[in-house]
């Protein structure tokens, strides 16, 4: 295993602004479970679109690259896996966004009444489930309607110290519409999908997940402070 890590490390930091935005679910299956925390920040037929996760009452949190579609007043659903329909609806009041990681936060207009998520270290290694409704094929794709899930392995850090290299391939992968959707170990909430490399989702064997735990400090002087 070590062989095939170190190849994929050195190309995941090699990357930099030459990776493109995370994807949806491609293989995997229909997630059977439910998750109060699950958010659809706001999904379109071909599979484009942003998730995020409930960090507290008021909070959201998502990828920085996804803020650009939750301006003030969009509203964003939250604790269901059918992204048309159920869960709660709630406005976008503000988004923040650190100086430095593909992170960020959505400040609810209300509070939710759903159960936040559960946040867990970044891992080395090991399992990880991936979540969203993004793009289920690479020709004519769609978004599907029910959240999707992909059991997969964590390669280990890449990049800067709060990303991580998570194991995919062609046929299942995050790709477009995936991005900001947690990913989870053990039923704690670790990461929120960022990007892979250009090219056909899964080409490269890996996609790209920021860390949660690493801005825990800036996420909770935003949620004091605001």
């Amino acid at each position: 295993m070590r062989k095939l890590v170190m190849p994929l490390l050195a190309a995941c930091a090699a990357l930099g602004l030459t990776a493109a935005p995370a994807s949806a679910i491609i293989g995997g299956q229909t997630a059977p479970d439910s998750y109060s925390w699950i958010v659809d920040l706001g999904h379109r037929d071909n599979g484009h679109g942003c998730g995020g996760g409930l960090i507290a009452p008021q909070w959201v949190v998502t990828a920085g690259h996804c803020l650009s579609g939750a301006e003030p007043g969009t509203e964003v659903r939250i604790g269901s896996n059918d992204r048309t329909t159920g869960g709660e609806l709630i406005a976008v009041q503000a988004t923040f966004h650190p100086a430095a990681g593909d992170i960020g936060l959505v400040k609810l207009a209300t509070p939710a009444t759903a159960a936040p998520m559960r946040t867990g270290p970044m891992p080395a290694g090991g399992p990880i489930r991936l979540l969203g409704w993004g793009m289920d094929s690479t020709t004519n794709p769609t978004s599907p309607r029910l959240l999707k899930q992909l059991d997969t392995e964590v390669l280990g850090q890449c990049g800067p110290a709060n990303e991580l290299c998570v194991k995919v391939s062609t046929t299942d992968t995050a790709c477009h519409g995936d991005s900001g959707t947690p990913a989870t170990v053990d039923g704690s909430v670790v990461a929120v999908t960022s990007r892979g490399p250009i090219g056909t989702c899964g080409d490269g064997g890996f996609a790209i997940y920021t860390a949660i735990a690493p801005h825990q400090d800036w996420i909770n002087q935003t949620i004091s402070t605001n």
